[in-house]
């Protein structure tokens, strides 16, 4: 498969799943602490934002501190910082600020700052889906300098799972050369009983002729942890194995199992204009080829213009220090405009 198609495909898909989609009627109530009430259905709350689905004015998204209580007759996943998952339906609180979860026939209070997420559990297929296409193009006429960027990450969470599949192509082309780069990473996280703990699956696909790598498969498995799970940020770890088989220009095929050391950290601000940052570490030291370590990072900074309109700056950086390529590093900064599905 040409990886310069991904982004035309990705489109499509987005444009497919971005159809709406009813989970339950809209009378769900959310009451403000400024005495406003707005009716409508909850969609769900991640990010420190409550997406609230309502008829006259499209789904709306309410900063989670800002809201004094809900009233819902539906069932819904509650997740804390710790990791910890509640299932169950919203009884009536006695006071702002207070969340009553009934399950299994018993009445819990929640710690309202304790709940980093919120997801209907008879929400359709397709009401869990979320998806982000951006692309950006530059023209420096003085050096006949074009550079095209597509970006787009798709991601599925259930009761037991969370499901990301990310994707980036970046083409460069000048009078006397043309050179382009292209990653997509599959993902999965199953949850598990220990809180915050998840096991963890990820498969990935590489090419970059600034490192002289034809394409480069990999697979694996480990153990994942989140360190911190907030309203406000996240971050996660994973450790693990995965085998990787990689052809390179001038030595042709070869294996290799490495280490897959994983870092990611995100952060949200709510005031205007809204930032979303989102930054990846991975490091991989090779078991099988001695004294070899490559890296690779991404970085995206994300400011909302309208709603779900957004300007990003996308960053990447990718090193092998047993790369063909002239330093074994490819680094670069792009941006673009993007929209949130």
């Amino acid at each position: 498969m040409n990886l310069k198609n991904i982004p035309a495909l990705m489109l499509a898909l987005l444009c497919m799943i971005s159809l709406d989609a009813t989970a339950h009627p809209k009378t769900d109530i959310v009451t403000l602490y400024n005495g406003d009430r707005i009716t409508g259905e909850i969609k769900e709350l991640d990010g420190g934002i409550l997406k609230l689905g309502t008829d006259s004015m499209g789904t709306i998204g309410i900063e989670w501190q800002e809201i004094a209580s809900i009233e819902s007759k539906y069932f819904y996943e509650f997740q804390l910082s710790s990791g910890a998952r509640r299932f169950g339906s919203v009884e009536d609180s006695t006071r702002p600020g207070q969340l009553m979860v009934a399950e299994l026939g018993e009445t819990k209070e929640l710690d309202w700052l304790d709940v980093v997420r919120i997801r209907p559990i008879e929400s359709q297929i397709v009401d869990r889906i979320d998806a982000y296409f951006s692309a950006g193009y530059s023209y420096t006429r003085a050096s006949s300098l074009t550079q095209t960027n597509f970006k787009g990450n798709i991601g599925y969470e259930n009761e037991k799972s969370r499901n990301r599949l990310d994707a980036r192509t970046n083409l460069t082309d000048s009078e006397d050369r043309s050179t382009s780069s292209s990653k997509v990473d599959a993902s999965r996280a199953v949850w598990t009983d220990r809180p915050g703990v998840f096991r963890a699956t990820f498969a990935s696909y590489e090419q970059n002729d600034e490192l002289d790598l034809k394409y480069r498969l990999g697979a694996g498995a480990g153990l994942g942890r989140f360190f911190l799970d907030t309203y406000q940020n996240r971050m996660s770890g994973i450790l693990g194995l995965q085998l990787i088989t990689e052809e390179n220009k001038s030595e042709g095929t070869d294996e290799n199992l490495e280490l897959y050391l994983s870092s990611r950290y995100e952060a949200w601000r709510f005031n205007t204009p809204e930032l979303h940052l989102d930054f990846t570490l991975n490091l991989f030291p090779s078991i099988t080829d001695t004294g070899r370590v490559r890296s690779s990072s991404d970085l995206s900074l994300r400011w909302e213009l309208i709603e779900d309109l957004f300007f990003d700056i996308t960053a990447y950086g990718s090193y092998d220090n047993r790369s063909d390529g002239d330093s074994g590093a490819d680094y670069g900064v792009s941006t673009g405009l993007g929209y949130d599905f």
